[in-house]
């Protein structure tokens, strides 16, 4: 699969469209909140595959795993905060091992954390390729 900033750039953006849905006013019924706050699970899990496969791609890395990546991103500086990335790796992690109430609300907190720093990240790239 080839990656691109476009992709990701996509992705995000359809991120922050089911972030937007779930903050709206339309979606204060209990079963329509859950529904959006689960696509924004799902769309963070492949914005954050997206996010380190196409850093590694204009790095010109071979790095094949999430946490070295991670490593190799911030001694590259493309991010700035390796810790806070991979406690966004761990949430990703636990929404694939488990599905429940309080894993999704966790999750869901790490994603409203999730977007700023992606934006960054996407701006960083830009401006290295």
């Amino acid at each position: 699969m080839s990656l691109s900033l476009d992709e990701l750039s996509k992705a995000v953006e359809s991120l922050k469209l089911a972030q937007d849905l779930y903050h709206s006013p339309a979606s204060q019924n209990e079963i329509v909140k859950k529904a959006f706050r689960d696509a924004c699970i799902q769309r963070f899990e492949y914005c954050i595959e997206l996010a380190w496969k196409t850093s590694m791609k204009v790095l010109g890395s071979k790095t094949l795993a999430i946490k070295p990546a991670v490593r190799e991103m911030a001694r590259s500086n493309l991010i700035q905060n390796p810790e806070l990335w991979m406690q966004f790796i761990e949430a990703r992690n636990d929404t694939s091992h488990s599905y429940d109430e309080d894993v999704a609300e966790k999750v869901f907190k790490n994603i409203e954390l999730f977007y700023p720093e992606v934006i960054k990240l996407i701006e960083t790239l830009k401006s290295q390729a």
